[in-house]
């Protein structure tokens, strides 16, 4: 990387800032919503993955040597794209997701979700920091790199992938990567802001469990809830609330948390970043849904987040010993313990924070912004996962903060979006190397 090749590329970065507003606007108004979204009628919206990924290769095709739409389900084509080095140099990867969750309740927003604005510097609009400012900065950079006419040593590849909102690698990352678009490396664009600083880089996230316990009950008439609760009562005789016995199982998930927030400390993570979070609590008689009968059942949904290096197996073998453990104490559950399902399983990644592509995008997040990088790990899942599975190093950085996803009024600054996309085609020039 030549120090004339640095001052291009900025240069070129800085000169498009608004080209690069106006994109990312446009790719915001592409209504991208994963279509197998629970809540959403997947007629509505399924083909608008490919609709946001043709506006992509309709703006950006230019730019490969070989590009091609990948999919391996109807109507969610995937992008890809592959610039050619010279084929001296080593390869990097930028990878991101077009999916996005739903809007939710739309009086909640100041806007229509998906019409983007700019306001004081921020972007705003659902996807605007996750993560269709990540695409839009991946693209740029290797813009930027074309049309100051460097040429690299070493070949660039891009994706641009459908269904990661639902870990449904199999129709996104996993589909492109089985389709050869590998490399020596790879960035994932994911919002990578901390409350502490923009643009941190995460090289570890950890794991990722949904399970669900259930107790049960038995139906009994309201007025006898004073057999249920009071000292000398009839108990069970009179029949078992289940909602009371899926407290007592709240409590107990309530309490390996809290263990876990001695327990499991690992460096990179925030303390006390594994947890174990309710989500959802059902309860009923199973056939009324009034509160004139004890309630028959009791369901509790939850996400579990852990190390990425534990065993998945474990970890439910400990939670499910934990809460038995202790609600075992309770007589009707004793005799009637809590069942468990576990419905998705989404593994976390670890790379070694001092592999050479952490340390590569440090100085390219240092020489961009002039501001020291931080290391830390991702809280959440993404398909950096899935790449990390294939053996190539990956770490994730990118425009946009957690914060700001998922929730009314998303938005992303505009100086972060220009930021990343200097780091991003910094650290391509260093690793693929300049011909």
């Amino acid at each position: 990387m030549t120090e004339d090749a640095v001052r291009r590329v900025l240069a070129a970065i800085e000169d498009s800032r608004q080209r690069i507003i106006d994109d990312v606007k446009r790719l915001v108004e592409v209504p991208s919503v994963n279509p197998n979204y629970p809540g959403v009628r997947s007629e509505d919206y399924l083909g608008q993955e490919s609709e946001a990924n043709l506006l992509l290769r309709d703006r950006f095709g230019y730019l490969f040597d070989s590009s091609q739409l990948v999919k391996s389900q109807e109507k969610r084509e995937n992008l890809a794209g592959v610039v050619k080095g010279g084929g001296t140099g080593r390869s990097l990867l930028l990878n991101g997701h077009i999916d996005v969750v739903p809007a939710g309740n739309l009086d909640t927003w100041t806007g229509d979700p998906f019409v983007a604005s700019e306001v004081s510097g921020r972007i705003h609009g659902r996807g605007a920091s996750d993560m269709k400012s990540g695409m839009v900065a991946a693209f740029s950079a290797i813009e930027a790199i074309r049309t100051s006419g460097i040429e690299l040593a070493g070949d660039l590849v891009v994706h641009s992938v459908a269904g990661e909102e639902l870990g449904e690698h199999e129709v996104g990352t996993g589909c492109v990567l089985q389709n050869g678009y590998i490399a020596d490396a790879a960035i994932v664009v994911e919002p990578s802001a901390s409350f502490d600083s923009p643009l941190t880089i995460n090289p570890t996230a950890a794991s990722l469990l949904w399970g669900r316990v259930r107790v049960e009950g038995l139906a009994g008439h309201p007025g006898l809830r004073r057999e249920l609760v009071r000292a000398g009562g009839a108990g069970a005789q009179a029949g078992v609330n289940a909602i009371d016995k899926g407290y007592l199982v709240l409590q107990a998930l309530y309490g390996i948390e809290e263990q876990w927030g001695l327990s499991k400390q690992r460096p990179l993570f925030k303390s006390g970043h594994f947890v174990v979070m309710p989500g959802t609590i059902h309860g009923r008689g199973k056939d009324i849904d009034i509160p004139f009968v004890f309630a028959e059942y009791c369901e509790i949904d939850f996400i579990v987040w852990y190390p990425p290096e534990d065993d998945s197996d474990a970890v439910k073998l400990e939670i499910e010993s934990f809460v038995n453990r202790l609600v075992s104490l309770d007589p009707w559950l004793a005799e009637h313990p809590p069942t468990y399902e576990w419905l998705v399983e989404f593994p976390g990644f670890n790379t070694r924070d001092d592999h050479e592509i952490v340390r590569t995008l440090g100085n390219a997040h240092e020489q961009g912004t002039g501001s020291t990088a931080i290391v830390e790990a991702f809280p959440a899942a993404c398909d950096a996962t899935w790449i990390a599975r294939t053996d190539i190093p990956v770490v994730n950085y990118g425009p946009g903060h957690l914060a700001n996803a998922h929730k009314p009024n998303e938005y992303c600054d505009v100086d972060e979006i220009i930021s990343a996309t200097k780091s991003l085609a910094l650290t391509a020039l260093d690793w693929c190397d300049v011909k």
